[in-house]
Parts: structure tokens; C-alpha cells; sequence
């Protein structure tokens, strides 16, 4: 493919690499910077042509959209990271700054003051994941509704504590 007397190729250079460089310049790049992500977007977009991979409408939107991407691309790696000076100390937190993170109770011990029998239904349920009607029949309930009721009861009975250990927590 020969571009060097392409009137199309050179009106899409001379139109569409200005605005490339407009683009890098208003993200912090430098007119080297733009040159580079102009002829890499160029030559990609060369590659789809030749391709048939998409369907250009229009050049210099393509050729642009590809800079776009190459250009965040790029800026991005390019970026600079600041170091603080050796008086890092200085910019410390202090240490009474945050208050000290309340002490949860673990879940287990909720479910251990829920009852032996809520936490054999529990466990059945969650871990075993074993359906209603086997509970029922495994921890001797009548029928499978009574097993259902339980669970719900044993599940309200853990929400309260929950609810009331956090009630505790926040007057102290």
C-alpha cells in the first residue's frame, strides 16, 4: 500500500494531526507525544482498512477515536508519581485520630445463645443444606411448616441480639 502521493492521505495528516495534538497538549502531553500517538493510530487504522474489519465513515473521526484511546493509554503510564520529603513523619496521621474499631462478636456466639436446637436447624439448613421436609424429619418436628416457623423464629431470635449487642456498642 503506497501513501507517499495519496491526496486523501495527506489531506487526512495535514487535517487530523493538529487536533490530535490539541487533544495530547489539553491532556499533558507534548507535541513529540502527539506525533507518536498520530502515526501508531494511522497505522492501525491502515491495518482495519486493509482488513475490511470495520466500516469507516468517516477517517478522521476513526483515526481521531483511536488517538483518544491511545493517547489515555499512554498519558496514563506516563504519569509521574510525587514522592514527600524525607520528613515523612511530619505528614503522619495521628494516632488518636480514628477511634479505636468497636469489638464485633463473632457470629458463632449469637447462634450458640440462639440454642442448641436453632443452631442444629441453622446449620442444617445453611451448611448442610438440607431442604425443610429432611429437617423436619432429622430434628423430629411434625411436619415440614413447623420446621419452617422454627427457622424463622431462631433467625429473629439472632436478629435481636445482633440488633441489641449493636445498641450496646453505640452507648458505650
Amino acid at each position: 500500500m503506497t501513501m507517499h502521493n495519496d491526496p486523501i492521505f495527506e489531506s487526512v495528516y495535514r487535517d487530523t494531526l493538529p487536533k490530535v495534538a490539541r487533544m495530547v497538549h489539553r491532556m499533558g502531553g507534548d507535541l513529540n507525544t502527539a506525533k507518536d500517538i498520530f502515526h501508531d493510530a494511522v497505522i492501525i487504522y491502515l491495518e482495519k482498512k486493509q482488513q475490511n474489519a470495520v466500516d469507516i465513515v468517516s477517517d478522521q473521526a476513526y483515526i481521531l477515536g483511536i488517538a483518544r484511546i491511545l493517547s489515555l493509554r499512554r498519558l496514563k503510564d506516563d504519569r509521574q508519581y510525587v514522592s514527600f520529603p524525607a520528613q515523612e513523619d511530619y505528614y503522619g496521621i495521628p494516632a488518636d485520630f480514628y477511634d479505636p474499631p468497636p469489638v464485633a462478636q463473632p457470629v458463632i456466639s449469637f447462634l450458640k445463645n440462639a440454642g442448641k436446637k436453632c443452631l442444629q436447624l441453622l446449620q442444617a439448613f445453611y451448611y448442610d443444606k438440607l431442604s425443610m421436609g429432611e429437617i423436619a424429619h432429622h430434628l423430629q418436628y411434625k411436619t415440614q411448616h413447623v420446621a419452617t416457623v422454627q427457622k424463622y423464629k431462631c433467625l429473629e431470635k439472632i436478629r435481636e441480639q445482633v440488633k441489641q449487642s449493636h445498641h450496646e456498642e453505640a452507648t458505650l
